[in-house]
This record gives structure tokens, sequence and C-alpha cells, in this order.
């Protein structure tokens, strides 16, 4: 063989390499900007670990992994289950409840004042009958019942300032919401029905002087009082029992101009990354979270569910949870 072919076939050789290179590199770096979803079990599969009815039993008692009561267990239990069922101020609990086998494949758990059912296809049931909780239409400063599935980003929580996008999208479906309340004791002030729908963004940056503060980043859903959806976003002032600020986004913007209370499914898609950005802007233009960057804050959680200040007898359904990260 000549020098001539042998120098042709080298440097044939040296730009397929060269080249290969050059897309697994490019491949790389198309991965990073793929979304990737962070919600486990977004079908709710593995089941749903139980709170105590008091949050201070947790607090109490060393955190929900010593405390927490039972496993409701679906169609691929799991050892550990990724999903908790906070069923705070209940007046009964869901532990040791036995399922429920329906004709169509689902499996419901229910007690006198809740049930919470699943179908093969991960669309979740969550109800709360509030009439077989209060004996009195409820007063200032009383508890009410809570039922929330909530799920912790322990492994690897987003870091907001790694993100170029955080993609949140569900659907959702309101089933009944009845008012139970005798006439002339409904204080729209004091008593309704809401489906709650939040995230936790926390100061994670331990060198930070505001590390540990939170915020309660919300999307208002369905709520008895509202049919219309606002249009303006809400900051609202300090949780004292979770010492968190308070944020909601406008909820028509990630519903859309929708009424929630017509029992048809609806979704809701938005960027939390903008959204994010403009609490943290709207914060420290209070003197708040001066010393924060979105570098410094993590997505701690999310979660959604039943909050029922009132005498009402509620459910609605949950399907295609989803929310995922884009790379910077």
């Amino acid at each position: 063989m000549t020098t001539c072919k042998i120098t042709s076939i080298k440097v044939a050789f040296t730009s397929i390499l060269y080249l290969l290179f050059f897309l697994c590199h490019i491949d790389g770096v198309s991965a990073q900007k793929r979304p990737v979803e962070l919600i486990e079990d977004t079908s709710f599969q593995g089941g749903l670990m139980l709170t105590p009815l008091d949050p201070k039993t947790v607090q109490q008692g060393g955190g929900f992994a010593k405390t927490y009561r039972d496993t409701l267990a679906f169609f691929k239990p799991a050892p550990r289950p990724v999903w908790r069922l906070s069923q705070w101020h209940s007046r009964y609990s869901l532990e040791d409840t036995k399922p429920e086998y329906r004709g169509d494949g689902s499996i419901f758990y229910a007690d006198k004042t809740k049930k919470v059912g699943l179908s093969p296809e991960g669309v979740l049931w969550l109800e709360v009958n509030a009439s077989e909780a209060y004996t009195a239409p409820r007063v200032k400063s009383e508890h009410w019942p809570h039922l929330l599935v909530t799920q912790m980003f322990e492994k690897r929580p987003p870091v907001v300032g790694e993100l170029k996008q955080l993609l949140f999208s569900m659907e959702i479906k309101l089933e009944k919401c009845e008012n139970k309340m005798e006439e002339g004791t409904f204080d729209r002030n004091l008593h309704t029905a809401h489906t709650p729908l939040f995230f936790m963004i926390r100061n994670n940056n331990r060198k930070s002087e505001d590390y540990g503060q939170k915020i309660w980043f919300g999307i208002p859903s369905f709520d008895y009082r509202h049919v219309e959806l606002r249009d303006r976003e809400h900051l609202g002032g300090l949780d004292r029992g979770t010492k968190s600020y308070m944020y909601d986004i406008p909820p028509r913007e990630f519903w859309g101009n929708v009424n929630l209370h017509d029992k048809q499914w609806h979704r809701g898609q938005t960027d939390l990354v903008p959204h994010i950005m403009r609490v943290l802007e709207l914060l420290k233009e209070k003197g708040i979270f001066l010393n924060s960057s979105l570098h410094d804050l993590i997505i701690d959680r999310v979660g959604i569910g039943w909050e029922v200040p009132g005498t009402f007898d509620a459910a609605f359904q949950i399907r295609n949870l989803s929310l995922k990260r884009v790379n910077n």
C-alpha cells in the first residue's frame, strides 16, 4: 500500500472520529435541554402514605417517617410510596380501612368523612364529606379538615437558578360540591370548600442569611365561593403555622377563562419559572428575601387536594399530573 493511500485512510478515520465526537456532544447538549419529568409515580399506582390527624404529632414525633399511620395500597404497592396523604384535622382516620373494589377496576378507601380512590388508568378521586365532620358551623380560629396528596422532592430538588423552564400541567374535574349548611349560617369569610394546588419554594443555601425561609407558591383552582377565576396575582402575608410567605399566580393564566364548577375535565399548564421570578421580585420590594437569588431557591414539594373550612360534601378527580424541568 502506498504512503499516499495510508495517509488518506488516516485522514478519513480521523474525520470520522471527529464527526462521532461532534454528534455525541450535540446529542449530550440536546439531552440536557430535553424536558425531564420530576414527579415520580404520576398516576399514584404505588399508593399513599397516611399522616396522623394532627400536624403536631409529626412535629413532636420526629418527622413524617416516624409518625405516618398506614399505607393505602393501589395497583403497584411500593415498600415506601412517594406520595403522602394528609388528613389533617379530620374527625376520623383512613388508617386500617379495607379496600373496596369497584366493577370498573377502581380501588377505594373510605371512612365516614373521606373517600380516596384510584382507577386503573391513574385517575385519583378525593372526597371530603364535611357534613359528617362538623356538628355546628365552623367558627373563627377553628381547625378544618384537609385531604391533600403531597410529594417531596427529596432525591434532587430542582434548583430554580438552573432551570430554563419548569413546565407544570394537570387536569381536574369537580364531581360534587354540596352546601350542607343551614340557611343563614354560611359566612363567605369563614366557610368554603376549595382545592389548593401548591408548591413549597425554599432557600436551601446554608451560607445565605435567608437560609430556610419558605414560600407557599399556589395555583388557585376550584373554590365554592368563586365561579369566575381571578386574572390577578395575590401576595399574602406570613402563614403562622408554617412560617412561610404565601403567593398565588393568576389562576386564569393557568386554567384559562373556564368555569371549574361545571363538572367537566379542565387542563391547566404553565411555565413556573417566570412566576417564581415574579414572587421573588415582589418579596424583595417588601424587604423580604433580600439575600436570596434564584440559585438559592429549590422546589421542595408539590401538593393538591381539599381544604374544607365549611359544611360541604365535595369530591373531585385528578389526572395527568406533570412537572418537567428544562435546564439552562
